[in-house]
Parts: structure tokens; sequence; C-alpha cells
């Protein structure tokens, strides 16, 4: 996976700047560690469901192909390739080389920008994308709302910024300071940050991976603290066939029951929000009102 120069890059990809280094849990230069978050990313039973999940969700939400997507922090290009798939114009936006390598290797007809994002989405501040997603991004954030103001700028006026995030800090683990989470949030918490962002309307939050809390509960409070020492990477390692495709089925069945686990209130081990951007009508009525 390694890149001699920008020459060998595919016509898909450009060089804006470049980040490092990311969290300590996870050292970029390893392609080994790369090559074994790729596999999970195609193969994975989370990742695969997720991937389902938002698509439904953005329908339900009326955006259809051909609608430009724009995804920062996009790393191999999971999302992206799902929806491309489907359909959707998109555009992915990441500070790692190897990895935004490997999603303009796996959607060729998609755009994708190496970018360090601690340095502004000026690049792509146009208006222009229908929706842009911050999938299991703010979580690793020490300014959430900066990033989240950032990629409202990046929307059209009534467009979406749309987003996952782990959640129920009753679930907070070695894991997820190895995957450089910053916390967990509770459906409360993320309420109020997305509340706080101007220029915005929040429409909806809703849990998902409802059907993983009992599991994983068990596995990171139970289990993971007697073997931390050997937990490094284990997240990023695709099960055995069996239970993955057991998974992958339990997952899919929450998604079609998804009207009555809601009337029942159960959480969720992630957490989906969505922000519409308020047309500029919209924004100069509300400051007359105020």
């Amino acid at each position: 996976m390694a890149v001699d120069s920008e020459e060998r890059l595919p016509p898909n990809l450009k060089v804006l700047s470049k980040l490092a280094a990311d969290h300590v849990g996870f050292n970029i230069s390893d392609l080994t560690a790369v090559g074994r978050l790729y596999e999970a990313e195609t193969r994975h039973f989370w990742f695969r469901t997720r991937n389902e999940f938002i698509s439904k969700r953005l329908a339900d939400l009326g955006l259809a192909p051909p609608a430009r997507v724009l995804e920062l922090g996009c790393g191999g290009g999971a999302v992206c390739g799902h929806l491309a798939r489907l359909g959707f114009d998109v555009t992915g936006v990441d500070g790692h080389l190897p990895r935004v390598l490997e999603a303009a290797r796996r959607v060729p007809g998609g755009s994708f920008f190496v970018h360090d994002l601690s340095n502004g989405t000026g690049p792509f501040c146009r208006g222009a994308f229908d929706a842009v997603g911050l999938f299991d991004v703010i979580e690793h954030l020490d300014e959430p709302a900066e990033a989240l103001s950032a990629a409202l700028d990046c929307a059209r006026a009534g467009g979406l910024v749309v987003g996952t995030v782990p959640a129920l800090m009753s679930l907070w683990s070695d894991l997820d300071a190895q995957s450089g989470h910053r916390l967990r949030y509770e459906r409360s918490s993320l309420d109020q940050l997305l509340l706080s962002i101007p220029g915005a309307s929040l429409i909806e939050v809703r849990p998902f991976n409802r059907f993983l809390v009992p599991m994983l509960f068990f596995q990171r409070q139970l289990i993971a603290p007697r073997r931390a020492a050997t937990s490094e990477g284990m997240h990023w390692r695709v099960p055995p066939a069996p239970f993955n495709r057991a998974f992958d089925t339990l997952l899919r069945l929450e998604q079609a029951l998804a009207f009555a686990l809601d009337w029942l209130r159960l959480p969720g081990a992630s957490l989906w929000f969505a922000l519409q951007k308020d047309s500029p009508k919209l924004a100069r009525a509300s400051s007359d009102l105020s």
C-alpha cells in the first residue's frame, strides 16, 4: 500500500495536505493494521449493517441518488463505496494517504482528497453538497462543534449533515481508548451538542445496534479487562464466518423491527443524527424574531 510518488495516484484522488499520524492506538504506517481494517470494512457485520442503516436513513429523509454526498473522515471509503453502488455522487476526504488511496481504488467513480481537516474545509465549502457525513468521526475530536459547523458550511441550503457515533459510556472500555475516542455519547449529550450548532435545525437522533448492547456490556466490562494486554486491534478482526453471518442477520432484523424498538425506547450501542442547514430566508426570519 506504500506510495512512492503522487504520479502513481489514481486519477480520482488529489492530495491537498497530509495528516502524518492518528491516535496512539492506530499507526497509519503499519500496513498490516491498515490491511486488517480494510478487510473489516469489507466483510465485518458491523460495517456492513451500518452502511445499510445509513443508506436507509438517507432514503427516509428524502435523499435519493444521484444526490451529492461529501464524507469527511472517509477512511478507506466503506460508506462511500456503499452509497456509490446505490447511485449517489460521492466525494470523500481524509488526512491519511494510505487510507484514501484505498477509498479511491474501492470507488473509482467517486472523487477523493487527502486533506488534514484540521486545516479546515475551505476547499469544499461551496454549499454544493446535498448531504455531508461524519460517520464515527466526532467522537475522536476535542471540538466536535467546530467539525459540525464546518460540515454545515459544505452543505447546500436545506441540505443535511448526518453522522454516527458510539453510544453509552457504560460500554466504555480500553478498546475505545485504543480507537482514539474521547467519549461515547449519551442521547442527552448528543442532543445538547447538535442543538448548539448555529444555522441548523435538528431533524433526528436515533439509536441503532441495540441488539449488541447486552453482548458488548458483557464483553467489555467482564471479559476485556482480563485480557487488556492482548486486546489491541481485536475490534478490527472479522469474526469467524458463522458468528459474522449470525450478527449480520441479527442487526438486519433489528432494522426491520425499528418501529417497535423505538416504541420500547431501547438504547443502542450507536447513535445516528441528522441536522438540516437552514435556508438564508429562515435564518433571517429567526434573526428578526430574536
